[in-house]
């Protein structure tokens, strides 16, 4: 399970997360989580941008770098082993890892490094902004990520440090795709997207292998993966949308972990059930429309979506 909770909080930051955990009659080598999953609205990671779709994205691809698991705080290498920063230039040098694979068995390699970048901006869906705020576009993004050997260079424009480039190369939308797995299974241009709403293309320590929308997500082992195999050969996901639900089956034994419990529902769990917290990133935003001060009714100088790090 420890593999399984590293690769799920990588991206992790620091905000409290309570989860319910029982000593449940399921497999020891399998874990069943209940929880409300509707907010699902892609699982490709150039698309995805929900809370349930991030998490089950941290185990299914890993970044150039990415949050550890141990230590929210600290940004760690990930596909690249190492990086060098020129500051004066703005770029970043990455070196990929040696002997990392994509679940499918292909080497990971620069070029899919700049191949999952260039997918994103050309997309452009909905978090595909979190790179695109760097400077690049459909049109430069060749001149702005190019691959020498097992190197990646990256670059930006705007008044950027690379640190903070770092943190958005650790986004969602940093996650690194097989190229030649995609491209196998892309249809009229779509960059191979219809297939990874329902598949994944990762290096990650699981598999995406089953995805029923409303219904439920499956994901395998991945045996081969380069920081070692999880010791959760199966996670199932099962959509339960109504808490008192999610109760129920975590007090009777159906399930492993329940993901939306109220507080309430927490503190009157019982002995025989483990809580436990941790760490999970978030973002909210706080929409704002300031009010004319000229008239009786609301202003309309719009709203501003503020991003706040809790």
């Amino acid at each position: 399970m420890k593999l399984f909770r590293a690769a799920l909080m990588a991206s992790a930051l620091a905000l409290p997360l309570a989860a319910g955990a029982a000593y449940a009659a399921t497999p020891a080598d399998a874990l069943v989580i209940a929880q409300n999953i509707d907010d699902i609205v892609a699982l490709d990671p150039a698309q995805a941008y929900e809370f349930s779709a991030g998490e089950i994205n941290a185990n299914l691809y890993d970044k150039l770098v990415q949050y550890d698991a141990e230590d929210t705080t600290v940004l760690a290498p990930g596909l690249a082993s190492e990086w060098v920063a020129d500051e004066e230039a703005k770029s970043l040098t990455f070196t990929m890892r040696e002997g990392a694979t994509f679940a499918s068995g292909n080497p990971v390699r620069a070029e899919d490094v700049k191949f999952s970048f260039t997918r994103v901006v050309t997309l452009n869906l909905t978090p595909a902004f979190i790179l695109t705020q760097l400077g690049w576009t459909p049109d430069n993004i060749g001149e702005m990520v190019t691959v020498d050997g097992n190197k990646v260079t990256v670059k930006w424009t705007g008044d950027f440090a690379s640190a903070f480039v770092l943190n958005v190369l650790a986004a969602r939308p940093g996650a690194i795709v097989d190229e030649v797995l995609v491209m196998q299974n892309e249809v009229d241009g779509d960059w191979g997207n219809a297939w990874l709403n329902t598949n994944s293309a990762g290096s990650g320590p699981f598999v995406l292998t089953d995805y029923r929308p409303a219904e439920l997500v499956r994901l395998t082992a991945n045996e081969n993966y380069w920081n070692g195999a999880p010791a959760m050969k199966q996670v199932l996901i099962r959509h339960v949308a109504e808490a008192a639900t999610q109760q129920l089956l975590l007090t009777s034994g159906d399930i492993d972990i329940a993901k939306n419990l109220t507080p309430d529902q927490i503190g009157g769990l019982g002995e025989n059930v483990k809580v436990e917290t941790y760490p999970q990133a978030a973002v909210h935003f706080l929409s704002i429309q300031p009010e004319d001060r000229g008239t009786d009714r609301p202003g309309h100088l719009g709203s501003r979506a503020l991003p706040r790090r809790l």
